[in-house]
This record gives C-alpha cells, structure tokens and sequence, in this order.
C-alpha cells in the first residue's frame, strides 16, 4: 500500500478538469492511498449511471471517467461518499487551518 501522507489534512473534494461527450477528467484533492483511497473513488464512481470505466491515478490525483458526463455535485457526492476517514480529515483539516492561521497573525506582528 502507497500512502502520500501530506494529503491526510485536506478533505477530500473534487472538480471537473475537462469534460467530453464521452470522458471526464476529474481532479480529486485528498487521495491518500492506492488501496483505499484511490480504489474505493474508482468503485464509487462506476456506480453513477452510464459509466462504462474508471481510472484513478493516486499520484496526479485525476480520475479518467468514460461514459455518461454527470454534473460536479454527482461526482462530488460519489467521492466523498467514498473516501476513508472523512471525520478524522475534517479535524485535522481543521485544525491546520487553525495553525495557519495562528502562524500568519504571528507573522504579521513581528
């Protein structure tokens, strides 16, 4: 199993990158790992009506979908829906902001 660690602080989330009659290039933010992560987005969105193949690149984070275009808010609920550890993320997503946020007022003090 590959784990890309630094993306466990961003929830996981998506947007269309391009999109034909045929294919949609989709980028999804917060693939942690091939074997859940990425597996788990690639079964999930097989399951929307009319798609035919699924591939998720962990690495670049985009995922091939051939078939029937959806709209982002199908595509956006099928992943969420899927990836592991959203709670968890959501926290820790959370709670780096907050850091950042503390970081940069320091920052801007000094």
């Amino acid at each position: 199993m590959r784990i890309l660690w630094r993306r466990l602080a961003v929830n996981p989330t998506t947007h269309i990158e391009a999109q034909s009659s045929e294919t949609t290039r989709l980028k999804v933010e917060g693939l942690v790992c091939d074997t859940v992560c990425a597996a788990r987005t690639g079964t999930a969105l097989r399951k929307l009506d009319g798609v035919t193949s699924v591939h998720v690149d962990l690495d670049s984070g985009i995922a091939t979908i051939e078939g029937t275009p959806h709209d982002a808010a199908a595509y956006e609920s099928a992943v969420t829906g899927a990836v592991a550890g959203k709670p968890v993320r959501r926290l820790i997503e959370a709670v780096s902001t907050k850091l950042r946020g503390s970081q940069r007022k320091r920052e801007v003090s000094d």
